[in-house]
């Protein structure tokens, strides 16, 4: 059995309802989120495009504040039911891993944080 496409789409909807974007040094299903120095999660603003599989991107412009402290090298990402704390719903690598330093600020423009349902 699989999932069709109507429900891939029903499926991501209703999981990225008030979602937030957070910043990893590694794997995301073991911790690793960035903490302190300015941090905080983002709103995730999605669209969906495709079917079976169904693929969500950011639509719109994410940027992170600058950082106060040096972050790390961020290379995952996750996607949280909450502002902090919450359930992990979507973690990825990120395409170009990126240390951030005091004074950075770390961006996606629209398009870029993107996963599939499979």
């Amino acid at each position: 059995m699989g999932v069709t496409a109507e429900g891939e789409i029903r499926a991501l909807n209703g999981m990225l309802n008030a979602v937030f974007v957070a910043l990893h040094t590694g794997d995301p299903t073991v911790g690793n989120e960035v903490d302190g120095g300015g941090y905080e999660r983002k709103a995730y603003p999605y669209s969906l495009s495709g079917a079976n599989p169904t693929v969500a991107e950011n639509s719109a412009l994410i940027a992170y504040d600058a950082a106060s402290t040096d972050w790390g090298t961020v290379t995952h990402f996750g996607i949280w039911s909450a502002a902090s704390g919450g359930d992990l719903l979507v973690t990825g690598p990120l395409d170009n891993p990126r240390t951030i330093f005091t004074d950075d600020v770390l961006r996606f423009t629209a398009g870029t944080l993107k996963f599939e349902a499979d």
